[in-house]
């Protein structure tokens, strides 16, 4: 039944009495608290409540339909919605929406969806949805209880029981009990059994498979993976592509001992890990030639590595290889210092495979010193152009390096 206007004490004394439950209205009118049938309009009060439907506008400290909502709900409290709802919740406290939910909900604390979510979700502190298409931002978390395509900013967490697609943003973590496809950025840690995409973690990134590129203040962690890794740490059982680390362990990867010299002096020994194609090394030197002082370096080097059988289709030289290797080597002149003291080098070295795990390699060697080191000239037997730049000493020179790898390529 319709009437066009209603006025409410409280339910029961209402200008619908005790049929208000029955009646449908477009003007309503709640003193203190309402509950009537339906609205097709426009209702204002402390309580709101439609056992039915609400289609309009609400205005209240608390605001409830018992079926679907279209329309605007404000409310000081809390926005309740039992059935499906298309439009705008906006609550000083929470918005609920037991069924699904397409539009927009702003909640000073939470908002829920127990369906599925279109939309926009905006919460001081959390978010909850079952299946999430949209955008969701919250003070504290986003939860999708099933998938969850779209954006997602949260202080602490982003949390989705299975798939994961599209922009995930949080302070401390990100989670997917399933597969994650696109850009995935947290303060702490990014955790998924699958990935595709770009994951960026202030520690650490963990994931089962992984595909396209990672990166971590601290480590990179994958069962299988492919694309690129770049942490202090890296490790994979399996992997492919590029690593960029201090270590970079896998389990189908390289693990070489280098024992290498350079023209200024320098013996280092490292260790070479990564993949086959791509390494990282990490050495450590020392120049006997200086006999009045300690003079001892720390590096770190990535390169690649290529066959001669690969690079120039000559089956014949299958046990020669190339390699492209770029080196910073921190100089150490005496004790620890952070005085600048630095040699960077390119080197392009070609090599043999003696046996299946012995090779030796030898080339030249392109090097820029930058130094404010008294005595650094020592670290060089000649130069091709000398400079002093901001107080730095700068060199530029030819050399070789050469050296021997040992435990296969």
């Amino acid at each position: 039944m319709y009437r066009k206007v209603r006025i409410t004490l409280v339910p029961g004394l209402s200008t619908n009495g005790i049929d208000a439950p029955r009646y449908n209205a477009k003007y309503s009118l709640n003193l203190l608290a309402g509950y009537h049938g339906g609205l097709d309009g426009y209702e204002l009060g402390l309580v709101n409540i439609n056992r039915y439907f609400s289609r309009g506008l609400q205005i209240g400290l608390l605001n409830a339909s018992g079926g679907e909502m279209n329309g605007i709900q404000l409310a000081g409290a809390g926005n309740l919605s039992s059935g499906h709802q298309q439009g705008i919740q906006i609550s000083g406290m929470g918005n609920v929406s037991g069924s699904g939910m397409q539009g927009m909900q702003f909640a000073g604390f939470g908002n829920i969806s127990s369906a599925d979510m279109q939309g926009m979700q905006a919460a001081g502190l959390m978010n909850i949805a079952r299946d999430m298409q949209g955008l969701q931002f919250a003070g504290i978390g986003n939860l999708s209880g099933s998938d969850m395509q779209g954006i997602q900013f949260a202080g602490i967490f982003n949390a989705t029981a299975d798939d994961a697609q599209g922009l995930l943003f949080s302070g401390i973590t990100n989670i997917s009990g399933r597969s994650t496809q696109g850009i995935v950025m947290s303060g702490i840690t990014n955790i998924s059994s699958e990935f595709q995409g770009i994951g960026g973690a202030g520690i650490i990134n963990i994931s089962r498979d992984f595909q396209g590129i990672q990166f971590a203040g601290i480590a990179n962690v994958a069962d299988q993976g492919q694309g690129i890794q770049i942490g202090l740490v890296n490790l994979a059982r399996e992997f492919e592509g590029v690593p960029v680390g201090i270590v970079s362990y896998y389990g189908n990867g390289r693990k070489n001992l280098d024992l290498w010299f350079s023209d200024g002096g320098f013996t280092h020994l490292g260790l070479t890990l990564g993949t086959n194609p791509v390494y990282n090394k990490v050495s450590i030197g020392f120049n006997p030639l200086i006999g009045n002082r300690d003079v001892w370096s720390l590096s770190w080097s990535i390169g690649s590595y290529r066959t001669l059988d690969d690079a120039w289709n000559q089956p014949k030289l299958r046990d020669y290889f190339s390699t492209h290797d770029f080196t910073f080597q921190r100089i150490f002149d005496g004790s620890w210092s952070s005085t600048p003291n630095a040699i960077l080098s390119y080197k392009y070295l070609l090599g043999k495979n003696i046996t299946p795990k012995t090779a030796l390699y030898i080339g030249p060697t392109a090097n820029l010193q930058v130094s404010k080191q008294p005595g650094n000239s020592d670290y060089t037997w000649y130069s091709i152009s000398e400079a002093t730049r901001a107080s730095r000493d700068v060199r530029v020179w030819i050399g070789f390096t050469a050296g021997v790898r040992i435990f296969g390529q």
